[in-house]
């Protein structure tokens, strides 16, 4: 079962409701229109709700919602949503993805692990990503809550760019990492940048010429979350702990919290260069030089001593 706080599920809340409310407010639709069964079914939906009991009519605010959720409901899976952008801040929800609790649990602690330094205290995290999708709600949502970030999104704070701090942690997709570089003259020291999708050569460059320390790319797809990472675009990337590599390029294996793996077909393929190491379809011009010596490894099916080492 997945425990999120009051403010993990408003930020939630909010989201759901900017495809339903036109008006910027956190105030709920008046009972018994369509506008409030519709942001009611929806929020039924994400979370996996058998129904809408803990989403009462007597509600006048999602703050309300997001406390009853939080002390009450039972939430053992996601169903989140693909996404196409139609704008910088407008994007289209597609299709939904199910995905369990525990997974999203193992999924959550293997990005904590990216940020676990000694700057982790007073960090904010600035989302420019729909929290419907399984990487904005991982990033934007989960990870801040479990790390103690403070949380910002950029939907709802233009102007929040402009009051980073050392340590602070700005996560979106390449595209509009794209429109950054080209309007951002420069940011402050020690900003980590965190891509949901593979960076171009120059808006990486530029990045790391604005003043950027880190530039984290990420990689996942839509029915199983966050794969992988690296943090230089010279090397391939990493498997994050929690996935297994198999002699597939299709499938990877996931160590269940019960200890017992269970087989994951991907969307797109991978291609390994090394045991827990692999390149995509879309990548263009990755160098393996660093990782030569262990192209003669081919990833092995899954074994107990190594998953219990991860």
């Amino acid at each position: 079962m997945l425990s999120l706080t009051p403010t993990a599920l408003l930020n939630v809340l909010r989201d759901i409701a900017s495809h339903h409310c036109p008006a910027h407010t956190d105030m709920l639709p008046s009972a018994g229109t369509p506008e409030r069964s519709g942001l009611s079914q929806a929020v039924q939906h994400f979370f996996g709700l058998a129904d809408g009991a803990l989403l009462t009519d007597a509600s006048i605010t999602q703050e309300e919602w997001a406390k009853a959720l939080s002390e009450a409901a039972c939430i053992r899976h996601l169903n989140v949503f693909d996404t196409i952008s139609s704008g910088a801040f407008n994007h289209q929800l597609q299709r939904s993805y199910r995905h369990r609790a525990e997974t999203l649990a193992q999924e959550v602690s293997a990005l904590k692990g990216l940020f676990d330094t000694p700057l982790m205290t007073n960090r904010t995290l600035v989302s420019w990503l729909p929290l419907q999708t399984v990487s904005g709600f991982m990033l934007g949502a989960l990870l801040p809550q479990e790390a103690g970030f403070k949380t910002r999104s950029l939907f709802d704070h233009a102007n929040a760019l402009w009051e980073l701090n050392a340590g602070d942690i700005v996560v979106t997709s390449s595209d509009r990492w794209g429109q950054l570089a080209e309007r951002l003259p420069s940011l402050p020291a020690n900003i980590t940048a965190v891509t949901t999708t593979p960076l171009d050569k120059q808006t990486y460059q530029t990045l790391l010429a604005n003043g950027v320390a880190q530039i984290i790319e990420l990689y996942g797809q839509p029915s199983t979350g966050i794969l992988a990472m690296r943090t230089s675009q010279e090397a391939p990337f990493e498997l994050l702990t929690h996935w297994h590599p198999t002699e597939s390029d299709d499938v990877l294996l996931q160590l269940t919290a019960n200890g017992v793996p269970e087989e994951t077909s991907l969307g797109e393929p991978l291609h390994w260069v090394g045991a827990r190491h692999f390149t995509t379809a879309h990548e263009p011009d990755v160098t393996h030089g660093i990782f030569m010596q262990q192209l003669f490894e081919r990833p092995g099916q899954f074994v107990a001593e190594s998953a219990n080492a991860a």
